[in-house]
């Protein structure tokens, strides 16, 4: 019997090798190496950064009104120089009060007169503005209020409107108070007695 030879040429290693390379193997490196490469992608998108930041201080400002240098509170500011006596109609009498904000922050400010009980009250007329006094009369600045009548065992809205006043900064108000013209004789030798009251807030 003759023997059948598988030949040996290199065309035949040739082709076997191109079956290999062409088998199952690399293409499952292959399948392999796009698994790897998305699981790589999905660890990149997984990956964070954080950041921190620390505030500063916070502390609180203060409101501090004073009526020349005088905090009027608890006790009240003397205005002794907004004083008259014997008063007969038509007569005035006027003085300056400085206003000061000593506080931290900037405050708007409104004023009140608070009278006592008495019949005279209506027929004192108040006027403030930012003027100067002669100790009778203001003169000069913007008028803030004018011809305004005292309450008797009430209150006047003397400034209702605020008027805003920077931190560290003042302003100097003239009081003006005359005796109506017109009021009875039947008011003679009457008094009362009124204070005006500075109400702050922030602006």
């Amino acid at each position: 019997m003759s023997r059948h030879e598988v030949p040996t040429t290199s065309s035949g290693f040739g082709a076997r090798a191109r079956i290999l390379l062409s088998g199952g193997k690399p293409r499952a490196i292959a399948s392999l190496g796009i698994v790897l490469g998305l699981g790589a992608i999905g660890t990149l998108a997984a990956w964070s950064d954080s950041a921190t930041a620390t505030s500063g201080v916070f502390s609180t400002g203060s409101v501090d009104l004073q009526l020349n240098n005088d905090p009027g509170n608890p006790t009240a500011y003397a205005f002794a120089s907004l004083t008259k006596t014997n008063m007969m109609p038509g007569n005035s009498v006027a003085a300056t009060l400085p206003v000061q904000n000593k506080g931290t922050v900037p405050f708007s400010y409104t004023m009140v007169a608070n009278s006592t009980s008495s019949t005279l009250a209506p027929y004192l007329k108040v006027l403030v503005s930012t003027g100067t006094s002669n100790g009778t009369a203001c003169s000069g600045g913007t008028v803030i209020a004018n011809n305004l009548a005292l309450t008797s065992g009430g209150s006047t809205n003397v400034i209702p409107t605020g008027r805003a006043l920077n931190n560290g900064a003042s302003e100097t108000l003239c009081f003006q108070v005359t005796l109506d013209p017109s009021v009875l004789t039947s008011e003679q030798n009457k008094t009362v007695s009124t204070s005006f009251n500075f109400n702050a807030t922030t602006a």
